[in-house]
């Protein structure tokens, strides 16, 4: 259990460093490449090295058929719909939103547990979850009413928040099976269903356009996000999450918008706006209350209880 305590906020942690510099390169290779091939290719490469590394380790390639669904329903969760959204956002708004956009992840899953499993939120969950939606909702405006009131919102950053929706999901999914399927063939699994729906669903439409040619600064930052972002921080986040659940996990991504942010201004002259400040601040300061409300409730309660023996005193 104590070796469970080091590991796991080592590999969660380790992961949202890697995911806070992902959006970085991603960036760069949107500008040459469309999104969903991106994805795709991204996904099929993680998915067949995986498979070769549990060939390698003697470990079952085919999971357990009750976990077939699961698989499906996270491939298109994790690839089609987060990846493809995040990747797309990437296009039309900065690395810098999208990092703060992502600390809504913990209130995505508390309130999508709220809904779906019934899971009781404490007040100071609500307090938080309304925080982080207000801070969400400062940032997609830009701090300006009128936006809010004409829904005036930039198409990057909704996708930005339609991606976090998706690996909410995915996240909550992925404590339900990690018992039965190992977090290798999960994001094998999952990384290969959804690529080759990715792939299938954009020939489909026609939207499959690969470049001629990339640059070396593409090539390069390709093979971040493949490996490092879609292969490494996959395991790792799988691993963490599955030693502390998804609430607990989530929470490590706040370290998310401090790399992100640090990268954008200075690899990519982002500047760094008041209604960014303001958005991430409610963000996080609601993320804190959401995640961290049973010792915030303990801290209030055991400072009540002294007040009240002091005056009887």
């Amino acid at each position: 259990m104590q070796l469970n305590n080091i590991t796991a906020p080592a590999l969660l942690i380790t992961t949202c460093v890697i995911w806070g510099i992902q959006p970085m390169f991603a960036k760069f290779v949107v500008r040459e490449m469309s999104p969903i091939p991106m994805v795709s290719i991204r996904y099929t490469v993680v998915a067949l090295t995986l498979f070769a590394m549990l060939k390698y380790r003697g470990e079952p390639l085919v999971p357990p058929r009750k976990t077939w669904l699961a698989l499906f329903v996270m491939g298109i969760l994790g690839v089609c719909i987060n990846n493809v959204t995040q990747f797309t956002g990437l296009k039309y708004s900065t690395v810098t939103n999208f990092t703060i956009i992502a600390t809504l992840t913990p209130i995505v899953t508390a309130l999508l547990s709220f809904v779906l499993i019934h899971e009781r939120l404490h007040r100071l969950q609500w307090l938080g979850i309304c925080s982080s939606l207000c801070g969400a909702l400062y940032l997609l405006s830009r701090g300006s009413l009128t936006a809010i009131l004409a829904l005036d919102f930039n198409i990057g950053d909704v996708l930005f928040f339609t991606s976090q929706v998706a690996w909410a999901l995915y996240s909550i999914i992925v404590v339900r099976i990690i018992d039965d399927v190992s977090p290798l063939a999960i994001v094998a699994w999952s990384g290969l269903l959804g690529s080759l729906t990715t792939a299938a669903v954009a020939v489909y439409l026609g939207h499959f356009d690969l470049p001629a040619m990339l640059s070396p600064l593409a090539i390069i930052s390709y093979l971040f996000v493949i490996f490092m972002g879609g292969l490494l921080a996959m395991i790792f986040w799988n691993q963490g999450t599955g030693i502390v659940g998804p609430s607990q996990a989530a929470v490590f991504m706040n370290l998310m918008p401090l790399v992100g942010i640090l990268c954008g201004v200075v690899f990519l002259n982002e500047q760094f706006l008041a209604a960014q400040a303001i958005g991430g601040a409610l963000i996080i300061s609601g993320v804190y209350l959401t995640t961290q409300y049973r010792t915030l409730a303990y801290r209030l309660a055991k400072y009540f209880v002294q007040r009240k023996k002091r005056n009887a005193s």
